[in-house]
C-alpha cells in the first residue's frame, strides 16, 4: 500500500489496479471512500480499461479476429508499476505485455496520477498509444464508491446535486448491454433524492448529462463532498441494495448496445489514438 498525506486528507492506494483504497478526511475524522465489504462489492475505486461495461457475448472483433475481454477490462486486476512516490504525488503505470496482447492487440501505456491540494484529491488518467503505425481503440472509466451514511437505511437521507441538469435521461441496461430504451428522472431543484429502488435493474447510464460537477448532500442540504470531472463524456451512478455506498462514475466509453456488430471501431463511445498520441482525463473530490 502507498500513502499520500497533507494537512487535510490522507489517501491510500494499492499497487493492484493502482486502486484508491482510502480517502480520509482529517478535519472531520471521517473516511469518505467505501471500504470494499465483499458482502456487497469487494472494490473501492477500480479503473475500467480498456473497456467500460460489457461486451456483446463477451467479445469484440479487430482485424477480422475475435478477442475476449471480461466486464470492465483487465487493468484493475494487474499490478501497476510505481513511477513516482513523493510527498506531492503518486504515479502508477501499466504497459502492454505479451499477456495483454493476447486479449487486447494494442501497445499502450496507462498512467494513474494522484495529487493532493488542500482538501482536494485529483485523480488523473493518461493513455498513450506506443505503436509506431497502428491506431489504438480504447475506453476508460473511473468507478469510485463513496460512503453514504452509517447504516443501510441512511441511504435515503442523502441526495446528489447536479450543477447543469434538471432532468437525467437514463438508458436502460439489459444483461449488461445498453438498450435504446430511455427514461427521464426528474430532479428537484437539480437534486436527485437517493433511494435503492432507483438501481433495482442496474446502474443509471447517462449518455448526455450536462453536468461536470456532482455534490453529495445530506437531507439538510449540507455538502458532504463535491465530485468534479473533465473529459469524460458519459456518467454512471450505481449502488447495491443496503450497502451504504454510492458510485459516481465518469466514463469515456460505455457497454455495447444490444445492436452492436462487435467491431471495436464501430463501438459507441470508443476512443481512438493515432500512433504516439496521448489522451488524458481526470476527476477530483473535495470536502469543502
Amino acid at each position: 500500500m502507498y500513502h499520500l498525506e497533507n494537512d487535510c486528507l490522507k489517501i491510500t492506494v494499492n499497487s493492484q489496479g493502482a486502486e484508491l483504497k482510502s480517502v480520509f478526511d482529517k478535519s472531520n475524522n471521517t473516511e469518505l471512500l467505501w471500504q470494499a465489504n465483499p458482502e456487497f462489492w469487494g472494490k473501492s475505486s477500480p479503473v475500467l480499461f480498456p473497456i467500460v461495461g460489457t461486451l456483446k457475448n463477451g467479445i469484440y472483433i479487430y482485424n477480422k479476429k475475435e478477442y475476449n475481454l471480461p466486464r470492465h477490462g483487465f487493468a484493475r486486476d494487474y499490478n501497476f508499476k510505481e513511477e513516482e512516490v513523493s510527498d506531492s504525488q503518486l504515479i502508477f503505470s501499466l504497459e502492454a505485455s505479451q499477456k495483454t496482447l493476447q486479449v487486447y492487440p494494442f501497445l499502450f501505456r496507462l498512467q494513474i496520477i494522484y495529487n493532493l491540494e488542500g482538501s482536494r484529491l485529483q485523480v488523473k488518467y493518461k493513455v498513450e498509444n506506443l505503436s509506431d503505425d497502428k491506431t489504438m481503440c480504447f475506453s476508460l472509466g473511473a468507478h469510485p464508491a463513496f460512503k453514504v451514511g452509517r447504516k443501510a437505511d441512511d441511504f435515503s437521507s442523502y441526495k446528489l446535486l447536479f450543477n447543469n441538469d434538471y432532468v437525467l435521461k437514463a438508458n436502460q441496461l439489459k444483461d449488461g448491454l445498453l438498450t435504446t430504451q430511455q427514461h427521464d428522472i426528474l430532479l428537484n431543484n437539480q437534486k436527485l433524492n437517493l433511494h435503492y429502488k432507483l438501481f433495482e435493474i442496474d446502474a443509471l447510464v447517462l449518455l448526455d448529462m450536462k453536468s461536470d460537477k456532482v455534490t453529495l448532500m445530506d437531507n439538510d442540504d449540507n455538502n458532504i463532498l463535491t465530485f468534479e470531472f473533465e473529459n469524460f463524456p458519459y456518467f454512471g451512478i450505481w449502488t447495491v441494495k443496503n450497502s451504504g455506498f454510492i458510485c459516481l462514475e465518469p466514463w469515456a466509453g460505455v457497454s455495447d448496445f444490444e445492436s452492436h456488430d462487435k467491431q471495436i471501431e464501430h463501438k459507441f463511445g470508443i476512443n481512438e489514438l493515432t500512433p504516439k498520441e496521448m489522451w488524458s482525463a481526470s476527476w477530483s473530490v473535495c470536502t469543502t
